[in-house]
């Protein structure tokens, strides 16, 4: 499998959280809103819950960034958006060691959907995923924006493979 492929798939599979919270779509739920949804992950990391050790920074100006402490010689670099339906909608291009050169590769565009259920609760669903994970809720007992974390925790990971790469 091409190292592309394989940092694809880690990013898919580590962005899934524990099958513990699982749950199915709540009756009540009706889709996020943009601005709410934006004020969760603009400036924020969302730590991958398994695999690979990493992460995927969103920055407040659309810009997102990925990286993975398996690979860490490679990197993900792209934008991300809100659509009117709720869904956080990222594409990155992966970089990797070829050689004397970074090798590149533009990654299939992911889209995690989210609503909110009648408690105020902000669920999200990745792609092909029936389950629905909880990440923040008003009354809930969830901790504020479970899984994401603010500022940017790889921001040094980035910065040295960047570099590594000569970009």
């Amino acid at each position: 499998m091409k190292l592309a492929a394989k940092l694809a798939a880690t990013v898919l599979l580590g962005a899934l959280p524990s099958l513990v919270l699982a749950d199915p779509k709540p009756r009540s739920a009706k889709p996020a809103s943009p601005q709410r949804i934006a004020g969760i992950y603009a400036g924020k990391t969302d730590i991958w819950a398994e695999g690979c050790g990493g992460g995927i920074y969103y920055a407040p100006n659309q810009q997102a960034r990925a990286w993975c402490g398996e690979n860490s010689e490679s990197l993900g670099a792209g934008e991300w958006t809100i659509d009117p339906q709720g869904r956080v909608c990222h594409q990155l291009s992966w970089y990797w060691p070829n050689g004397d050169q970074a090798g590149k590769s533009l990654g299939e565009q992911t889209c995690i959907s989210h609503v909110v259920d009648r408690w105020g609760t902000v669920w999200r669903s990745w792609p092909n995923d029936p389950e629905w994970w909880p990440l923040a809720g008003k009354n809930s007992g969830i901790k504020k924006y479970s899984g994401m974390k603010k500022g940017y925790k790889f921001q040094s990971n980035v910065l040295g493979a960047r570099s590594k790469l000569g970009l």
